[in-house]
């Protein structure tokens, strides 16, 4: 295993799904993550339900937010602690 990525629970009313990721230390910094969060992308965009992902990540884990830019996500707000990203996947009106 170099990682996790987990999904969040169910799509919430507006179609969004949360994801959780992280890599194991001896396999950071080689892109797997990048790709890892690439191919989730695209399986969403397979499910009816789901219209867009959210993540949130610490100020501090620039690794972290990187593979969320990469895979094009956009930082959507903060909090003291966190940054919180969305990519959305399918045009809301697309059903």
């Amino acid at each position: 295993m170099i990682g996790d990525l987990c999904i969040v629970g169910e799509p919430n009313g507006d179609g969004e799904i949360e994801i959780g990721y992280g890599t194991y230390d001896e396999f950071q910094g080689k892109g797997f993550m990048t790709e890892i969060v690439g191919g989730i992308i695209e399986w969403t965009k397979t499910q009816e339900k789901v219209k867009s992902l959210i993540a949130s990540t610490d100020k501090t884990n620039t690794a972290s937010f990187k593979v969320l830019e990469k895979n094009n996500f956009i930082k959507i707000g903060e909090t003291e602690i966190l940054f919180n990203w969305k990519l959305e996947t399918k045009n809301k009106t697309t059903v």
